[in-house]
């Protein structure tokens, strides 16, 4: 299911979500701790859906509920779960190759997080004390 619902997402839609999450951690208290926080959760898919499912209310409520922050074929998607590591030495060659593959999911998590990255760079992102530095350093 994840391999065909991924085939149907083309990059603009990441990009257009990507700019609704750009939106909801730059409008945050602590923009830089809730990036880290993203960027953090893409490893793991569970963090990953809780943080999605916070963001989606956040944005709903945001615009007063006339736009939703992803659609349920995307979220299927990118809410697929990490898989889980064997326990034990029984693991045959051919089985831990395949756990060193990327999954659908965490590949979509990944083009999702550089989109965020783009979105964010072309809205001016500067974190909380950055600019200071930059200007004191003679870079800005």
């Amino acid at each position: 299911m994840a391999f065909n619902v991924w085939q149907d997402q083309g990059i603009d839609q990441f990009r257009e979500i990507a700019g609704r999450l750009a939106s909801v951690i730059q409008s945050g208290i602590d923009r830089s701790g809730a990036l880290n926080q993203f960027a953090e959760s893409v490893n793991n898919g569970e963090a990953f859906t809780e943080l999605m499912i916070e963001y989606s209310s956040r944005w709903f409520t945001e615009t007063g509920g006339r736009s939703i922050l992803i659609g349920p074929e995307l979220f299927w998607l990118l809410s697929e779960p990490s898989p889980r590591r064997a326990s034990g030495t029984s693991l045959r060659a051919q089985e831990s190759y395949l756990d060193t593959e990327l999954t659908a999911g965490q590949r979509a998590r990944i083009l999702l997080l550089v989109c965020v990255y783009e979105a964010l760079a072309q809205n001016q992102w500067a974190p909380e004390g950055i600019a200071e530095h930059m200007m004191t350093n003679g870079v800005g």
